[in-house]
């Protein structure tokens, strides 16, 4: 570009401004097209459910439960010993650690005779989440959380 067209630029700019007008960097507008509100979700824990960082790696809900067909913990937790088992351990870590409404329990006979109808949700957790409770690294945790106030009678004939 020559001088002369360079003062013919500036001549033609000073009288027609409207052509002047230079468009702001990309960058500059780049914050204003892309800035998005901020979106804050808050909400309350699931009652009953662990308090961990580890999210569980399997959540069951009373459907996914009754498609089991199982008709005690005991059975339930038979069904799901493919994802109960450890991927830590050499022989598989054994019998998954159980919490009832993700709290220790004093052993299993507490809970294996429930009905899988009182049960609301399944999480099986990482077994991170086992030594956090106490238990071995090798082991996963399987929680249970049960229905409020869930009154029935049943019986098993053989």
């Amino acid at each position: 570009m020559t001088f002369r067209s360079l003062l013919f630029c500036a001549a033609c700019a000073a009288a027609f401004p409207a052509f002047a007008q230079t468009t702001p960097p990309a960058d500059e507008e780049a914050p204003e097209r892309d800035a998005q509100p901020e979106i804050v979700v808050t909400a309350d824990r699931i009652a009953g459910s662990v308090d961990s960082d580890f999210p569980p790696e399997l959540v069951l809900d009373q459907a996914a439960i009754a498609s089991y067909g199982a008709s005690s913990v005991t059975d339930l937790l038979a069904a799901l010993s493919v994802q109960t088992q450890s991927t830590r351990s050499r022989g598989g870590g054994g019998f998954p650690v159980v919490l009832l409404n993700g709290r220790r329990i004093s052993g299993f006979a507490e809970v294996r005779d429930l009905p899988p109808e009182a049960i609301k949700r399944v999480e099986v957790l990482t077994e991170d989440v086992a030594i956090r409770y106490g238990f071995s690294p090798g082991q996963r945790v399987v929680n249970f959380i049960l229905q409020d106030n869930f009154s029935a009678v049943s019986g098993e004939i053989e």
